[in-house]
């Protein structure tokens, strides 16, 4: 079984969209939370394919990770302004089977002990719309572009304790759980960006101070 999760708000219908159109036949179930949505998008009710929910907004971006630890088999944790290429979703199996754990195109080490700033404390980083020349296995990595299977991971909606913070919570359970997140290879573009009026993923909090405590309580 392959199943994507992917959360959106209203105001990226239109990105919303496009990403459903270019992953839709790639997998068997695709989940979409509707963030703060009061009606369900025409394009998501004709294809049994396809659930959704409405929801609040509260979980922000941990929303689409929404009932994945009930999935079995592939989980590809999705973001609504991503276009994903075909041969995506084999791609990333492939690089499951090969590194084992969970996969992604973006990614993040951290050399420092005790890091000093979640955000910009980085030593390298892997990104998801440039070019990638080799694996590399990350501390962090980005959830727009991720896949594993729930033999090797699962998480809980209880270890997202802030919303908008999904890429920290996952690398968290990860890290607890003994698992590696591998950064793979990729040529530039290999996905598209669509532009947007407004994002979902931006973290409420004002600094980076309480991201870099979370990091530090994991990161020996």
């Amino acid at each position: 079984m392959i199943t994507a999760q992917i959360a959106s708000i209203p105001e990226r219908i239109d990105c919303l969209k496009a990403t459903v159109t270019s992953i839709i036949d790639q997998v068997d179930l695709l989940f979409v939370a509707l963030n703060g949505h009061d009606d369900v998008p025409e394009f998501l009710t004709n294809n049994r394919k396809i659930v959704y929910i409405i929801m609040d907004n509260s979980l922000g971006d941990a929303a689409k990770f929404y009932d994945a630890d009930q999935r079995k088999g592939y989980v590809f944790t999705c973001d609504d302004d991503i276009a994903y290429p075909q041969g995506y979703v084999r791609y990333m199996i492939n690089g499951i089977e090969q590194y084992g754990g969970i996969v992604t195109l973006l990614g993040k080490k951290y050399d420092a002990r005790p890091i000093s700033s979640y955000r910009s404390g980085y030593t390298y980083i892997a990104r998801s719309l440039s070019h990638v020349a080799t694996p590399s296995v990350v501390h962090v990595g980005g959830t727009g572009v991720m896949a594993f299977h729930t033999d090797d991971f699962n998480i809980p909606m209880e270890y997202f304790k802030e919303k908008n913070m999904a890429d920290l919570w996952v690398a968290k359970a990860a890290a607890e759980q003994g698992v590696t997140i591998t950064a793979l290879p990729h040529p530039k573009n290999y996905i598209a960006h669509s532009h947007y009026s407004k994002r979902i993923w931006v973290s409420e909090r004002d600094n980076d101070g309480y991201q870099t405590n979370v990091i530090n309580s994991f990161l020996k």
